[in-house]
């Protein structure tokens, strides 16, 4: 069908923008990953060995530099297909157009989906490690403040520089009222169409997650995305950026007009995103997580 339209190679950069502007987890996501195959790509990591006691009788204690080259696989492999009738679109004065279309699946089910995909993720890595906390929000703002510092100190061995917090609209607004009574807390707005707040603390970003929907320990992926029974809302995650590979290799967007198909007389839209988050094996330990004490029925 030649007359197919990519719309995620002709709109690259409006879809890349809508995508970030969608997406708190995007600061995540890794750019320097080496792909070994159609789904396995490897990071390569570095060790070297410490001192040893020096002799004064010459020579030095020759140290050891180990290259390891893991791999990861993705197995997230997400597709959803339109079809829109052309007398829809016309009659619609084009509100049902092809880039209305994807820009609205962008910003209420892909970019929400990835967020929640790579929380749960993270979140669930941290609990099988042991590094959770599960406790109702204290409802005193220096009483949250307090514990959420706790929570940074546990990493701050990575440096507060390379550092991420996500953190609840409650646990956000308990940050604004701790910074109005000590004012030791820069609060400023990330600028984006989700209109979230970026705060720092003891060197450490903020990023308020508003949507509470895409804030918890584990979903069901049947269709979009629900939290799943049994999971537990998430107060804040605390990540080593360094502990996790967040990578996508697909992002495709088609559009088939009318004639170049054989599903009827309009525009057929398919949307596929291919991507996953790993937890680095050596870095386990590098997430931490407070979530709610009472589980989703």
């Amino acid at each position: 069908m030649p007359n197919a339209i990519n719309y995620a190679q002709r709109y690259s950069q409006e879809l890349d923008q809508a995508f970030v502007q969608s997406t708190l987890t995007n600061p995540l996501e890794t750019t320097n990953v080496n792909w070994l195959g159609a789904k396995t790509f490897h990071v390569p990591s570095l060790e070297v060995t410490g001192y040893k006691n020096h002799s004064r009788n010459g020579g030095y204690n020759r140290g050891d530099v180990t290259v390891t080259h893991e791999p990861y696989t993705l197995s997230f492999d997400r597709d959803v297909e339109f079809f829109v009738d052309q007398m829809d679109v016309d009659e619609s004065d084009q509100a049902a157009s092809a880039a209305n279309v994807t820009r609205e699946f962008i910003q209420q089910h892909a970019g929400p989906e990835v967020d929640a995909y790579r929380f749960s993720k993270m979140a669930t890595r941290a609990i099988s490690e042991g590094n959770n906390t599960s406790e109702a929000l204290p409802t005193d703002a220096t009483a949250v403040v307090t514990r959420l510092r706790e929570d940074i100190r546990k990493l701050r061995k990575y440096g507060t520089q390379n550092l991420t917090v996500y953190v609840t609209s409650d646990v956000m607004s308990a940050v604004e009222d701790f910074k109005m009574n000590k004012g030791s807390i820069s609060l400023d707005n990330q600028g984006t169409v989700i209109e979230t707040r970026v705060a720092t603390l003891d060197g450490v970003t903020l990023i308020e997650v508003f949507d509470v929907d895409r804030f918890h320990t584990s979903f069901d992926f049947t269709t979009g995305f629900t939290p799943a029974t049994g999971s537990y809302a998430i107060n804040w995650i605390v990540v080593y950026r360094g502990a996790i590979i967040s990578k996508a290799k697909l992002n495709s967007i088609y559009l088939f007009s009318p004639g170049n198909h054989t599903q009827g007389d309009g525009y057929l839209y398919q949307n596929r995103m291919y991507h996953d988050l790993f937890v680095m094996k050596n870095k386990a330990d590098g997430i931490v997580v407070s979530h709610n004490d009472t589980a989703l029925a």
